[in-house]
């Protein structure tokens, strides 16, 4: 619930822009019906824009929406919707949106996280973190389980791997790689073996000596590495961790907001259990 809140927030930031002061008329890009259009409300406009919709607007463009949205204001202003019910409630709804937004703002702003403070905590989820393998395999793929017990005992003879890649696999693109599929997680061996216990019992160099079945065939699969899958980088994460942080910080703000006030709950909005 509190995340929501936070996050309407952050979309609400947008108009914490800065607003101009009267400008002179020279400052002005446009005025319609006698209303000055400054520069720096173009400018504005055009950081909101961009932050929303992340699209390249050219300049000629932008001005005329600003122009549209001037004549529609103006036209709702001579219209009286300033002074509709509904109006006046949606603006006290935006007026609380937006002191929400300064607030989070100035309270974030207050008590800042440092770099060390991220870092920590990048460390501590580390910790927590059970690293899954992946393995570095081979295999050779054909269509019957006679044709890889064959090819098994070429390899018990002392016949490479690779080569006999090359020469039966049905695979043709890592046939013409020896064989060679690369890095895999234990959910790729599954999706392209339907097991992964086969290739996790292997030793290093090692093959398996019973054909494992798949729905693309029979394979025989060798073990070249295993490793440990790398982390992300801490910078690479570090704006996530901070977001996650802030969170935090904001929930543990509002619970101390919570503890100083008095509320009453007049209502029961919950339905009763029968």
């Amino acid at each position: 619930m509190f995340k929501s809140v936070v996050r309407t927030c952050v979309l609400s930031a947008v108009f914490l822009l800065p607003l101009p002061s009267h400008a002179a008329p020279t400052d002005s890009v446009a005025i319609v019906n006698g209303e000055t259009i400054t520069r720096q409300d173009y400018k504005n406009y055009a950081k909101a824009r961009a932050e929303q919709t992340r699209a390249n607007v050219t300049p000629d463009v932008l001005l005329e929406e600003l122009i549209q949205r001037e004549l529609l204001k103006q036209d709702a202003l001579k219209n009286g919707l300033d002074k509709r019910p509904e109006f006046i409630q949606k603006l006290e709804y935006i007026r609380n949106s937006l002191l929400m937004a300064m607030g989070t703002h100035d309270y974030l702003s207050k008590h800042p996280l440092d770099d060390a403070t991220l870092k920590r905590e990048y460390d501590k989820q580390v910790a927590k973190l059970k690293v899954p393998k992946e393995y570095k395999v081979r295999h050779i793929l054909v269509k019957t389980k006679t044709e890889a017990k064959a090819i098994i005992a070429e390899l018990d003879k002392g016949k490479a791997f690779s080569k006999l890649a090359k020469e039966k696999s049905r695979d043709t693109p890592s046939a013409k790689k020896g064989g060679r599929l690369g890095w895999m997680t234990q959910s790729k061996l599954i999706s392209n073996f339907g097991t992964a216990t086969a290739v996790k019992k292997l030793g290093k160099g090692k093959y398996t000596t019973n054909p494992v079945k798949s729905r693309f065939g029979w394979h025989l699969i060798q073990l070249d590495k295993i490793r440990t899958a790398a982390l992300p980088p801490f910078k690479s994460v570090k704006d996530r961790i901070r977001a996650a942080l802030q969170l935090q910080q904001m929930q543990t703000y509002v619970d101390e907001l919570k503890k100083q006030a008095k509320i009453q709950i007049s209502v029961t909005l919950s339905p009763k259990k029968e």
